[in-house]
């Protein structure tokens, strides 16, 4: 049997299907498993030893809406008797079925888009990104283990860095399906920040080289600005012997809960029982303003977060 798994992106998505991937796995052991991921993401999976291969493809051209290239994406899909759609929008749908995969699997947050599917998964109330995966595993009819979550990356690289330190990170809706700010931290609320962990010690600031140019702004003898710097293999070993990690929901923010159990998830517009990653504790000011279309399907608010955010209140966290 081959099974293939096919998520676009981005980083900590995919990082968090690696529990249905082990359980997959375990299921199926003389199955050849294949994960279908954007190329840019596809170091998140790499090494896995859960998969046969790891598939790549150009997710400009979903992203773009390059419709004269779609007919690649099919041809990439067909041959498989199994397939996981893990992401939402019907496109996928559409492209599976016309890849002439047998058993599609995959979530329908309307009803064509379960009609698509051979078999789906309602997607919609709070839940768990990584327990709506395992409900995928459910559906095709694997024995599903809710209290396997954890996260699995790939082998870090060593970086040197005198410790301790403590990693801040404010990024999250910069990837290329979003160019938005609504998930980050106003700029006095995380100098704040910075100042209470530089007060006795070391900052570390951690993303991509397009962000340098924000944490640039706290530069000090006590912080150390890493933004584009490194490679995401450095950086996970730079995560795992920080000696406290917080971050606001991006990606770093599930990389960092996969090597580290003293992680603070801070969340503006995103529900913590949908993202906080399993071990992480979560600070959140905004249920009464949440709005799940965001999170169901893209639609960027308009409203403002974080303004009853308060240091006290991310210092003194909530447990999962």
């Amino acid at each position: 049997m081959k099974i293939a798994l096919w998520k676009i992106g981005a980083l900590g998505d995919v990082l968090m299907t690696t529990a249905l991937v082990r359980q997959l796995r375990k299921a199926c052991p003389g199955a050849q498993i294949d994960f279908i991921v954007g190329k840019s993401c596809a170091v998140m999976v790499q090494e896995n030893p859960n998969l046969d291969r790891v598939v790549t493809f150009d997710e400009a051209i979903l992203f773009g809406r390059q419709v004269g290239r779609l007919g690649s994406v099919v041809k990439l899909l067909r041959g498989y008797d199994v397939i996981f759609v893990l992401d939402k929008h019907w496109i996928f749908a559409v492209l599976a079925r016309l890849a002439g995969i047998p058993v599609r699997i995959g979530f329908a947050r309307r009803p064509l888009e379960g009609w698509l599917h051979t078999r789906s998964v309602r997607y919609g109330a709070v839940r768990h990104e990584i327990d709506y995966y395992l409900a995928l595993g459910d559906a095709f009819g694997i024995p599903v283990d809710p209290a396997d979550v954890s996260l699995d990356l790939p082998q870090a690289t060593p970086y040197p860095l005198a410790t301790p330190y403590t990693v801040l990170v404010n990024s999250g809706g910069n990837n290329d399906n979003e160019q938005s700010s609504v998930r980050r931290l106003p700029r006095d609320l995380f100098a704040q920040l910075v100042r209470r962990h530089t007060v006795n010690g070391t900052v570390v600031f951690l993303g991509a080289a397009n962000e340098r140019a924000f944490y640039a702004q706290f530069d000090s003898p006590r912080t150390v600005n890493l933004c584009g710097k490194i490679t995401l293999r450095q950086a996970w070993d730079v995560l795992s012997k920080a000696q406290a990690v917080y971050s606001t929901d991006t990606g770093l923010m599930h990389m960092a809960a996969a090597v580290n159990d003293k992680v603070t998830a801070i969340f503006g517009p995103t529900h913590p029982q949908r993202k906080c990653p399993p071990g992480a504790t979560w600070a959140w000011a905004d249920e009464e303003i949440y709005d799940p279309q965001y999170e169901l399907f893209g639609k960027i608010p308009r409203r403002t977060y974080f303004s009853s955010m308060t240091l006290q209140k991310i210092l003194h966290q909530q447990p999962t």
